[in-house]
C-alpha cells in the first residue's frame, strides 16, 4: 500500500510540474506604434517584426531555444543557444522581440532580443519566400517544447484566379508546427521553440557565463 501511495505522489508531482511550465503565447507589433512613414518604409524594404510574450509559472527556470526546419516532410533541429547563455525567466511574463531583415542575396537575416534587457539572444538565417511570413504559433504538441514563432507559409486554397494563401486558417487550426506538413502540406519551414528546465548557476571553473534576466542580470568572462 505505502509503496501504491508513493508511486501514486511521484506521478502526481510530474503532472504538477508538467502542468505549472504551460506557456501561453501572446503577439503583437511594435511597430505599429512607430509613425505612418516608418511603418511604410519597413514595408517597402520588406522588413517583418513580431514581439512574442510568453506567459506561465516560470520560476527561475532557464530556457533553451531551437529552431526546428522542414523540408520535405524531415524535421533537423538546432540549439540556437550558446551554452554560456542563461536565459532564466524570474517571473510570469518574459517577452522576445522578432525581426526579419531581407539581405541582397535572397537571404534574410532573424534577430532575436530580449525585450526587457535589449539583449541580442540569437542571430539567424533564411531563404526568403514571398510567401511566407513570420507567423504566430499558439499551439503546443508536447508538453516540454513550446512552439514561440514560426517562419512559414499559410494554407494553400486552390480558386479559379489563383492559389490563395490563408495565414489566418494556420494560426487558429489549433494544429501544432510539427503536424502542419501532415495536416495541411506545408513545408520548407522553420518554428523556434523554448524549452524550460532548472538553471545552473556558474561553477568556478566557468570561463564565460552570460545570465539574460529582467532581474539579476550577470556575465562574466574569466581570463
Amino acid at each position: 500500500m505505502k509503496k501504491s501511495f508513493i508511486a501514486f505522489l511521484i506521478a502526481f508531482i510530474c503532472i504538477v510540474d508538467v502542468r505549472a511550465q504551460q506557456i501561453k503565447m501572446e503577439y503583437n507589433d511594435k511597430t505599429l506604434s512607430l509613425p505612418e512613414i516608418m511603418r511604410q518604409y519597413l514595408r517597402i524594404k520588406g522588413v517583418q517584426s513580431i514581439s512574442a510574450t510568453m506567459k506561465g509559472e516560470f520560476n527561475g527556470k532557464r530556457g533553451k531555444i531551437k529552431r526546428i526546419s522542414c523540408h520535405n516532410g524531415e524535421f533537423a533541429e538546432k540549439e540556437m543557444l550558446e551554452d554560456f547563455i542563461h536565459f532564466v525567466l524570474v517571473d510570469s511574463v518574459e517577452t522576445l522581440d522578432f525581426m526579419a531583415v531581407p539581405t541582397n542575396d535572397g537571404k534574410m537575416i532573424l534577430e532575436c532580443v530580449h525585450s526587457a534587457t535589449g539583449q541580442p539572444m540569437f542571430s539567424d538565417t533564411l531563404d526568403i519566400d514571398k510567401n511566407k511570413i513570420l507567423l504566430e504559433t499558439y499551439t503546443a504538441g508536447g508538453d516540454e517544447e513550446f512552439p514561440i514563432i514560426a517562419y512559414s507559409s499559410g494554407i494553400k486554397i486552390g480558386s479559379e484566379i489563383d492559389t490563395m494563401i490563408w495565414y489566418c486558417g494556420l494560426r487558429d487550426s489549433g494544429v501544432e508546427p510539427r503536424k502542419w506538413h501532415e495536416k495541411h502540406n506545408i513545408d520548407d519551414y522553420v518554428y523556434y521553440t523554448v524549452t524550460l528546465e532548472e538553471d545552473t548557476p556558474p561553477g568556478d571553473n566557468t570561463s564565460v557565463y552570460l545570465k539574460v534576466a529582467k532581474k539579476g542580470r550577470e556575465a562574466f568572462h574569466r581570463h
